[in-house]
């Protein structure tokens, strides 16, 4: 149905009608179409009575529907597009096209430059009073847009359901890989820590605070589809609605727990377990067990000192030099460990019995994982010593070049009151089968035990 040049995706109505009269539309003309067609002779569906044949929670007939996300590239399209003209005459872009807000003195939506945000911010899953779901507002918008394009014999979006919900057709959709950054008065990189804007922090109460964080802003920008991945509800600091103690803007879920937490990806520390999934990060990261971060780990990210802060509150163009001198510092490529430094191969007999000693060609797989790191930059920045890629399999020990044997922890056999350790026998096939399988190496496989250590011949006896 279209009203004043838009199509509108509601079943035989124009505007919302209120539950009673909507199921009441509903029923009167599905049912009916049923009734009416069961009475010709043909299969039909649900009639009076049969509610649950509808109104069930798990039906036999699942959707393939995907969800379609607005990304930075499809953002870009939209917003360069010539044949997209927007609603402000002076809008460079096409900005003013797509978002407004709602203007409460005049009661109309109007464009707000600066102020865009994601259209999930106010359009939410459901309708509220103040504004429609989400999904009526894209098909409306965004449909609609698309059809009028189509009249005009422009090349548009897809006008079909499957267009943006069929994942074989979503795969098709032109992918802009280096999109432009989109600017929206965000810093570059920037401190955080909830006291910096405090207006009565006094000496005595930073002492206690945690030392800020240097964000790299601009750096997260290009690793995520869109502002959303981290400003889940408005582009607001964190900290306006995550305070210190909790407050019911952020629904009472402290600064501290929204960064830390591994409940929820838009958390950093769950974001960066993510990533430690990949296949270069896995190998190492896969044994690791999934806990909150080692207390002792709180300087990686917490590396400003706090008497680099002179005055609170602090200006905005001091918090991004302090963030971007101390990023740059840090973030560099740690230098190598040196070869002859490196053991070449490690002959590993200790529990020889049925196979011949392991001939463990240390220094190139080694080197393999640091070539695997190299333009990363998470791993630069969080392997902050050249050896800490040795506490991959060097684990639970400082990093050095000189780290205990394995057997210094795991005993020979396994025993039931060590920890649940394992023995050493299973420490060592467990450590690089994992890894093996994690980092999807073909060779050797998990069943080749010759491969790894040859089979041990047997003596013959006189």
């Amino acid at each position: 149905m279209t009203q004043k040049e838009r199509s509108v995706f509601k079943f035989k109505r124009l505007e919302d009608a209120g539950y009673e009269a909507e199921m009441k539309l509903y029923h009167d003309n599905c049912i009916g179409c049923h009734t009416k067609t069961a009475a010709s002779g043909k299969s039909a569906g649900p009639k009076v009575g049969d509610c649950r044949s509808c109104h069930i929670e798990k039906p036999k007939m699942g959707s393939n529907r995907q969800p379609i996300v607005f990304n930075k590239s499809l953002h870009f399209r939209h917003e360069s597009a010539k044949i997209i003209r927007p609603a402000d005459a002076k809008d460079e872009n096409n900005c003013s096209a797509c978002h407004h807000k709602y203007d409460k003195i005049i009661q109309k939506t109007v464009y707000g430059k600066g102020e865009e945000e994601s259209c999930r911010y106010c359009h939410l899953q459901q309708t509220t009073k103040e504004s429609r779901s989400i999904q009526n507002a894209s098909h409306e918008s965004c449909v609609s847009c698309h059809f009028q394009m189509s009249t005009i014999q422009q090349k548009a979006g897809p006008l079909r359901c499957a267009g943006c919900h069929d994942l074989s057709e979503q795969k098709k959709i032109q992918v802009v890989r280096e999109v432009p950054r989109m600017k929206r008065n965000q810093p570059d990189k920037v401190l955080i820590a909830g006291w910096l804007n405090a207006p009565d922090a006094s000496v005595d109460i930073i002492k206690k605070k945690m030392n800020p964080v240097a964000f790299n802003h601009v750096g997260h920008e290009k690793d995520v589809a869109s502002c959303k991945a981290c400003h889940h509800q408005t582009l607001k600091r964190c900290s306006e609605c995550h305070t210190e103690t909790g407050s019911d803007k952020g629904q009472f879920v402290r600064l501290e727990t929204a960064m830390h937490t591994l409940k929820n990806e838009q958390s950093c520390v769950a974001c960066h377990a993510k990533f430690q999934k990949e296949t270069n990060c896995a190998g190492c990261h896969g044994l690791m067990a999934e806990e909150e971060p080692d207390k002792q780990s709180c300087n990686l990210c917490h590396g400003i000192e706090k008497s680099a802060i002179k005055t609170v509150p602090l200006a905005k163009e001091l918090r991004m030099k302090i963030a971007s001198d101390h990023l740059d510092a840090v973030s560099k490529p740690k230098p190598a460990v040196k070869d002859d430094q490196i053991p070449e191969q490690v002959d590993i007999g200790v529990i020889v019995d049925q196979y011949e000693p392991a001939k463990f060609p240390h220094r190139r797989i080694v080197k393999a994982l640091y070539s695997r790191m190299q333009g990363t930059r998470m791993a630069n920045y969080y392997h902050k010593e050249s050896q800490t890629i040795c506490m991959g399999c060097h684990h639970n020990s400082p990093p050095s070049l000189t780290p205990p044997k394995c057997a210094s922890c795991h005993g020979k056999p396994f025993g039931a009151g060590n920890d649940g350790r394992p023995g050493l026998k299973a420490a060592y096939h467990v450590q690089c089968m994992s890894c093996h399988q994690k980092m999807k190496l073909e060779k050797p496989a998990a069943t080749a035990c010759a491969e790894c250590h040859k089979e041990r011949k047997k003596s013959s006896s006189n």
